[in-house]
């Protein structure tokens, strides 16, 4: 009879590949504050637990967002919101 064989061990780095995949996976769903280490949607530009800007493109066109404050894109037109405690809303 002839042995069984041993399922084949995944190497280190087809192992860190896919845990690679699977973390950038779930970056396109989940994004992490930078200043307060909040979990947010992918989709939100500001951090709802303290104001900080999260999104560096536009959710629209994926052009580079203007600097802070600026109220449309200006690629593609998109309104940017802003957080609740900037003035002028």
């Amino acid at each position: 009879m002839p042995k069984p064989r041993k399922p084949k061990q995944p190497s280190d780095q087809s192992l860190e590949k896919r845990l690679r995949a699977h973390l950038d996976s779930l970056h396109s769903f989940i994004q992490e504050c930078q200043a307060c280490q909040t979990e947010a949607p992918a989709h939100w530009q500001y951090c709802a637990q303290c104001g900080a800007r999260l999104s560096t493109q536009c959710p629209g066109c994926g052009h580079p967002l203007p600097p802070s404050g600026a109220r449309y894109c200006p690629h593609c037109g998109l309104e940017i919101p802003r957080p609740e405690s900037e003035p002028g809303q």
